[in-house]
């Protein structure tokens, strides 16, 4: 008796020891990156294991692929996505991009521009189109010394700025509702008014915006303090101020 229950739970760690395995196996199956190859063309599972590598979820990227109706298209979307975030809105793995809010999105910003009778010209005013990005704004000048802080992988001197350095990624993503398609994140930058000199600028509650176009939920919350800095002060002046520092994470 002994000896038989010895010989049937030995059987059992095999059989478990077996199924871990299979189990196991088709975790870290690559036959669907083959048909992939196969059907999208030499390199693609090169690039699928490049991204994996890189951070991107290997079952988040095999059920894109394999609920998707153009392989194609996901394909070219992925290749060109401006970062891995970007790449994670396109297989829909919420759970690593940061900042994110899921449920649904629903505007709250100006519905209409603002003007500050004090500045005096029509072109410190803040346009209808990024009066939306704002729940509430009000015109600042923010005296000399003053310094501002803006994240991208674009153009350095941009419109949107804050006063606070942000802390992580999350907060620019989710804080101050920057798709991720916009922007890579792989740049900081500051810039700090001159001696003698203010800066007007339109300071307010950064509005909701969706993640993506046709994404209802999740959504990017906002709520972080964001400034905008009229077109016309971002002349050659101001870009010449503007310097890279390390990013802040």
């Amino acid at each position: 008796m002994v000896i038989l229950l010895i010989l049937t739970s030995q059987l059992a760690v095999n059989c478990s020891s077996d199924d871990d395995l299979i189990n196991d196996g088709i975790e870290n199956s690559t036959v669907w990156m083959d048909d992939l190859e196969s059907s999208l063309g030499k390199g693609t599972k090169a690039k699928l294991m490049e991204w994996i590598g890189a951070g991107l979820d290997k079952t988040k990227l095999k059920e894109a692929f394999s609920t998707t109706s153009d392989k194609a298209d996901l394909m070219e979307d992925l290749e060109n996505s401006v970062s891995i975030y970007h790449q994670r809105v396109y297989v829909k793995d919420w759970d690593n991009i940061p900042g994110i809010e899921k449920s649904d999105y629903a505007p709250n910003g100006l519905i209409a521009g603002e003007s500050n009778p004090e500045w005096s010209s029509p072109d410190l005013d803040l346009p209808a189109v990024e009066a939306a990005n704002f729940v509430d704004a009000t015109p600042v000048s923010l005296p000399e010394g003053s310094k501002i802080y803006r994240i991208t992988g674009g153009n350095p001197a941009g419109g949107y700025w804050t006063i606070e350095k942000p802390g992580s990624i999350g907060d620019v993503i989710g804080g101050t509702a920057v798709q991720p398609a916009w922007n890579n994140f792989s740049k900081f930058y500051e810039y700090q008014v001159p001696k003698a000199q203010t800066l007007n600028v339109w300071q307010g509650t950064t509005a909701r915006q969706p993640i993506a176009e046709g994404i209802v939920n999740p959504h990017l919350p906002g709520g972080e303090q964001q400034i905008f800095v009229p077109l016309v002060l971002r002349d050659d002046a101001f870009k010449k101020l503007v310097t890279e520092i390390p990013l802040p994470w």
